[in-house]
């Protein structure tokens, strides 16, 4: 969640502006990345998209007034985004997303078994750790190797089967619903 309540209130109207018209705020958003993606070519520079920031749609069935997503409209622009939905990962590991569009799980307090699950199925997890800011994450956690999340937000370009070692920053840091996880001697 943005720290900053105009950020905080920008997300809460371009919500409400998808679900009030979701066809119309697509194609919106698709006249953007046609933006992004002209801006990036003139600086000599690659763009990607993260689509979910706050929120969880399944981007690659959302199609606006077409009806054809946007990972279809632009196959040469990479999108990755983080989800909760074990479905939506598991058809990414199958090969039925569009091959430019990449998912890391996020584990939750919720679903901290489905995670292991997914990550020993090749899927990157994201996980929260207990670990303040200049020290180091864990070596592992499940038995899976942890990489440190914080260093860029670029998931598509990790190995797969990782674990995406997040520091808790803001309120999580004060977290006690196992949302954090709280971890002692760097493995586990």
């Amino acid at each position: 969640m943005g720290a900053f309540a105009n950020v905080q209130d920008a997300r809460i109207a371009k919500t409400h502006a998808f679900f009030r018209s979701p066809r119309a705020f697509v194609e919106t958003l698709a006249e953007d990345i046609a933006a992004l993606v002209r801006k990036a070519e003139r600086a000599g520079m690659e763009a990607c998209v993260r689509l979910n920031g706050t929120s969880d749609l399944p981007w690659e069935n959302l199609g606006g007034e077409t009806g054809v997503p946007l990972m279809r409209r632009f196959p040469a622009l990479r999108f990755y985004d983080y989800t909760k939905s074990p479905a939506r990962v598991r058809a990414f590991l199958a090969g039925r997303l569009p091959p430019n569009y990449s998912l890391t799980f996020s584990r939750s307090e919720c679903n901290g078994e489905t995670a292991l699950e997914l990550a020993a199925e090749g899927a990157n997890v994201a996980c929260v750790f207990a670990t303040k800011k200049g020290d180091a994450l864990p070596k592992k956690w499940g038995g899976r190797p942890v990489i440190d999340g914080d260093t860029h937000d670029l998931r598509f370009l990790d190995k797969r089967g990782r674990i995406v070692g997040l520091r808790a920053k803001g309120k999580a840091k004060k977290d006690e619903s196992g949302f954090v996880i709280h971890q002692e001697g760097g493995s586990t």
